[in-house]
């Protein structure tokens, strides 16, 4: 045995001592194949940490032993193992070098781990107690950090004796003589607070009273400057605002006014600073509704935004306190409502726009940019005041504030791209001015905010074409950085996306540019170059179509699978994104490429983020102060490969949904790749295989040619087998998903998806599910879904107030309910019982006007799917419906005419003595309504009217008023109502019509001679109705007009 530890002795030492890489590759190898293979290796190691004379060999020693244990530990004799187990505690307390000392914590922990279940080491126990409580500081240190490391690996087994455990910590965490003893008390606490489960009441309010003492020690490290020690208890903190326990509750106000302190110190270092924001920016998203109910919100921005004024660092990618602030001010404009977030930020943006120094100016503008994202429908109608802020700063004399009002602008166009589509005549030629901009930073961020700008701009590109893309090309050759060149190329794929086949001009010129971008692959530049060029070649091939694009697709397409080999995530991204979108452009066309890339594109959704630890290749001498190693392998985790995983699921969907009978070989392996995916930890790649398995779903229903579906259950409609085993497989993963799902907008695709579907495929999507669906939709309501959830103590919080994340998710269930109402119809008449009140609250003046709208929206389409098993909710719809329509938003107010008009052609109740009161409401919208949709609606309305009781309605009064609104102008689905309306006014030979026909003939002539403004079925009764006048009152001369054809 003695020379079986000389000869590992030596190997270590050389290893440990090593200058060159041979050295250590032949050591390695034969440590690997003649020593560790062995049990002895264990005793061994014991014997080198006790007895080496260089600490680097001890080290070492105590490294690999750990590695060791969990393979070879149960080969070591008992009597061994007990000599071993008093050994490695003795040798914990005598060594004097730190790390040692720790490394042999750590392999104690590891025996533990195995020994202390099995009850075999009972001595352990005192000994931490007695090491823990002793007068010389060196052992109090050693039984701290042997506590720290036994609660990483068995927790639960002091989690039965935790109350000596916080008396022993009171002390410990105190410690007069050691910072050590007293930052490791703060790690330790850390790791029992894990393991704390959110009823234990006596463990919550003992961990309560160590707060203030953890809040020491970190004050202590802070005034020391050391910032090792202090990153270490910050980390601390934020995992104890993640956990579902509210450890943190009593002390939350005390510890945010605490942590804003430290961010705001200018004196401290950066690094600490931003730890302490980090903190804030986790507590905003973790403890939203108890900052709320503390009134921080407004304390905490107004501490903000005076950090925001700090100069940035160069590196973009560096953090920064300033950075920092904007990022908690992003946070909380997220999760709280905009009424707690805009009326604080706004005032203090205005006010530091008027400031003379150029840094104030600057936090004006990203702090507006930065809560634009959690504000939009809040501050939509306020938009016209607010964009001659930003016009400002994109004006300003200073660099940094034109390229953060460039910031801003792109915000703005992202979450409200109609609106500032209609400023496009003030705010473009701001932009093509600061193209011009000699600082390539502003230039880079014109480009960006120009490209969110473009996306939404439609026809209105077309002015601005010519010169757009001689300013874009002219920066695509000579742009100095290639950051500003790849944002360039991006705006050119916007622009070609914005005018679709006016494109065409400028086809020539961009895709030899693009071709050549897409052949780069020297270095992390050209890869950057070459998939934004693989992205806007698909955005052209969308615009210009494929007759267009047909010469250069198998060049691009070879590009892009050979993209697919190389070293890159994100360009195989790109490729991912360009095969749907020319599978979309060329249909079965693209059918040839299957072959090639699906292998590429599974084995993608297959690739594993973790790459496994390589043990015995080459030994880290570092190793032994950090996270326990042992044989099971770190975790790391590539968000990379995470999106790169996103696009692959996305691309399955749209490839089959567009190639279909040529995509089926692929099916299986893609559906069950979707399905192994639909647990992942990323919530993107979660969304896409939502996405792509109600795709699969709706491709097959597409291909399966059934006849229109009919509403109700039992489903009455013939469905073939495939769809039917297709349901079967996609809807109990979607709601096993579901179940699971933490994120609000997965839940929202969810629900998107389905409604989708239902519209597509009718009732037999959710005959076997339609209870679990509709009890998941009514957690949404009541708050209790999933994704609703953050397990604060008291947080019962105002709900007139909401973040606009949860607002969507509203939405988005409102619009599913009222889409099942449609397919299931008056069978579903016992949920909307249950639904309707909880739906009609949100119809409050208090609530923002998008959530007025989804109110008064949803229940109007429930009304049209339920029909008449309506009719026990009249007289409450009714009044609900009346006041929407006078409300200051017009979208309600379009919404509550609708509205208005099924309920009164849906219900059973005689609503006739209601109608002067109805007939009021829906009169001013006939007049000077802001968007016509309005108008459109409420003549929707009065057709309804005039059907159910024509007897009630005063014909002679209402006709005149009616007709002068038609023909409809936008929302030609209400040409249904209003032209059977004018059918049963002709065949019940009302005067007024008759005596309108010519009138009438211009009206008949617009909707019959543009595509798309009536059903077949009334068309061909409009023709017969014409043909019918035309025999009646031949002066009129239809015969002879533009609709002779028609007869």
């Amino acid at each position: 045995m003695e020379q079986f530890v000389a000869g590992l002795e030596e190997l270590l030492t050389k290893l440990a001592t090593a200058q060159d890489s041979d050295t250590i590759r032949v050591a390695t190898s034969t440590l690997n194949t003649q020593f560790y293979v062995s049990a002895d290796c264990i005793p061994a190691f014991v014997e080198i940490i006790s007895r080496s004379p260089l600490h680097q060999v001890r080290q070492l020693a105590a490294v690999e032993l750990r590695k060791r244990i969990s393979k070879r530990w149960h080969e070591v004799p008992e009597a061994t193992q007990v000599a071993i187990r008093g050994q490695l505690l003795q040798i914990a307390l005598s060594e004097q070098h730190e790390i040692v000392r720790h490394s042999t914590a750590r392999v104690i922990s590891s025996i533990a781990r195995i020994d202390v279940p099995e009850n075999k080491w009972p001595e352990l126990l005192g000994f931490l107690n007695q090491a823990c409580t002793s007068g010389t500081t060196i052992h109090r240190e050693v039984g701290t950090y042997c506590l720290y490391t036994l609660f990483e690996v068995i927790a639960d087994f002091f989690m039965d004796h935790t109350a000596p455990l916080y008396a022993l910590f009171s002390k410990s965490i105190a410690d007069p003589e050691s910072k050590r003893v007293r930052v490791t008390t703060v790690l330790t606490l850390g790791k029992l607070a894990e393991f704390i489960e959110s009823e234990d009441k006596e463990n919550i309010k003992a961990f309560k009273e160590m707060i203030p003492g953890m809040v020491n020690v970190l004050e202590q490290c802070l005034k020391e400057n050391d910032e090792e020690s202090a990153s270490e208890i910050f980390e601390v903190f934020d995992t104890l605002l993640m956990l579902d326990a509210p450890l943190l509750s009593n002390h939350l106000a005390d510890l945010i006014q605490f942590f804003l302190t430290i961010g705001s110190n200018r004196g401290l270092d950066d690094s600490l600073r931003v730890m302490a924001l980090s903190f804030l920016m986790w507590a905003a998203v973790y403890k939203q509704n108890k900052i709320r109910n503390l009134k921080l919100v407004a304390p905490i921005i107004e501490g903000l935004m005076p950090i925001g004024t700090e100069e940035e660092p160069e590196d973009v990618d560096e953090d920064s306190p300033s950075r920092l602030a904007f990022k908690v001010l992003n946070a909380l404009a997220t999760n709280m409502p905009p009424q707690q977030i805009f009326p604080v930020v706004m005032p203090m943006v205005a006010g530091y726009m008027q400031n003379p120094d150029a840094n104030y100016r600057k936090a004006a503008m990203m702090s507006f940019a930065v809560v634009i994202e959690g504000c939009a429908d809040y501050m939509s109608p306020k938009l016209n005041d607010l964009l001659p802020l930003v016009c400002s700063g994109l004006q300003d004399p200073e660099i940094i504030v034109r390229r953060a009002a460039c910031m801003a602008l792109g915000c703005l166009a992202e979450e409200m791209p109609a609106e500032i589509s209609e400023s496009h005549q003030v705010l473009l030629p701001l932009v093509f001015n600061l193209m011009n901009d000699t600082n390539p930073e502003v230039t880079r961020h014109a480009c960006n905010a120009l490209d969110a700008i473009l996306d939404s701009l439609g026809d209105e590109v077309l002015q601005y074409l010519p010169m757009l893309m001689e300013k874009l090309l002219f920066l695509l050759d000579h742009a100095p950085q290639v950051e500003t060149k790849a944002t360039v190329m991006g705006a050119i794929g916007s622009a070609a996306h914005a005018a679709g086949e006016s494109f065409e001009p400028y086809f020539a010129q961009v895709m030899p540019r693009i071709r050549h971008l897409m052949t780069l692959k020297e270095s992390s530049d050209d890869a950057l170059l070459r998939g934004v060029a693989t992205d806007s070649a698909g955005a052209i091939a969308e615009a210009v179509g494929a007759e267009k694009y047909r010469p250069f697709a198998p060049d691009l397409m070879t590009l892009a699978i050979e993209q697919l080999d190389m070293d890159s995530p994100r360009l195989r991204e790109s490729s991912y994104a360009f095969f749907s979108i020319m599978a979309n452009v060329f249909g079965e066309e693209f059918a040839p490429y299957l072959p090639t890339i699906m292998p590429h594109i599974i084995s993608s959704c297959k690739t594993e983020e973790s790459d496994g630890v390589n043990v015995g290749s080459e030994i880290d001498l570092t190793l032994g102060d950090g996270d326990d190693d042992d044989e099971e392998n770190g975790f790391n985790f590539s968000s990379s490969i995470a999106d790169e995983k996103e696009f692959a699921a996305d691309a399955l969907g749209e490839i089959f949904e567009n190639t279909q009978v040529h995509f089926l070989p692929y099916v299986e392996s893609s559906v069950q790749e979707l399905t192994d995916l639909s647990t992942h930890l990323f919530d993107g790649v979660r969304k896409a295989v939502v996405g792509s398995l109600f795709s699969f779903l709706k491709t097959f229903y597409i291909m399966s040619g059934s006849e229109e579906w009919k509403a109700g259950l039992p489903v009455s409609y013939p469905v073939s087998e495939n769809v039917q085993n297709m349901i079967n497989v996609v809807i109990p993963t979607i709601l096993s998903v579901w179940k699971e799902e933490d994120d609000k907008m997965v839940v929202v695709q969810i629900c998107t998806e389905l409604l989708q579907a239902l519209k597509l495929m009718g009732p037999c999507v959710i005959a076997d599910s339609l209870e679990e669906i509709s009890r998941n939709v009514l957690d949404i309501f009541e708050k209790r879904s999933l994704c609703q959830q953050n397990y604060e103590e008291d947080d019962f919080v105002d709900e007139e107030e909401e973040a606009e994340s949860e607002s969507l998710l509203i939405g988005a269930a409102g619009d599913l309910v009222a889409t099942i109402c449609e397919v299931v119809g008056e069978g579903y008449s016992s949920y909307f019982d249950v639904f309707m009140p909880l739906i009609a609250k949100y119809y409050k003046k208090s609530k923002t006007a998008s959530e007025r709208t989804m109110a008064i929206g949803c229940l109007g389409e429930c009304v049209t799917g339920i029909k008449s098993a309506v009719t026990p909710h009249t007289e409450r719809l009714l009044q609900l419906f009346i006041k929407a329509c006078s409300d200051e938003d017009h979208s309600v107010r379009s919404n509550g005419a609708y509205a208005l008009g099924v309920l009164a052609s849906n219900s059973q109740v005689d609503l006739s003595s209601q109608y002067p009161a109805i007939l009021t409401a829906l009169h001013p919208l006939f007049q000077a309504q802001p968007v016509p949709n309005v108008t459109d609606n409420a003549a929707g309305a009065v057709a309804r009217l005039i059907m159910s009781r024509p007897d009630a309605m005063p014909l002679d009064q209402v006709l005149p008023v009616f007709t002068s609104v038609l023909p409809l102008k936008v929302d030609y689905a209400e040409n249904e109502p209003v032209f059977s309306c004018i059918f049963q006014l002709f065949r019940a030979n009302n005067s007024f019509v008759h005596s309108q026909v010519s009138s009438f003939l211009p009206i008949f002539a617009h909707v019959l001679l543009n595509e798309g403004q009536l059903s077949d079925h009334t068309r061909n009764e409009l023709v017969g109705l014409l043909r019918a006048l035309n025999a009646q009152y031949p002066a009129l001369g239809i015969a002879q007009s533009d609709l002779s054809h028609f007869l």
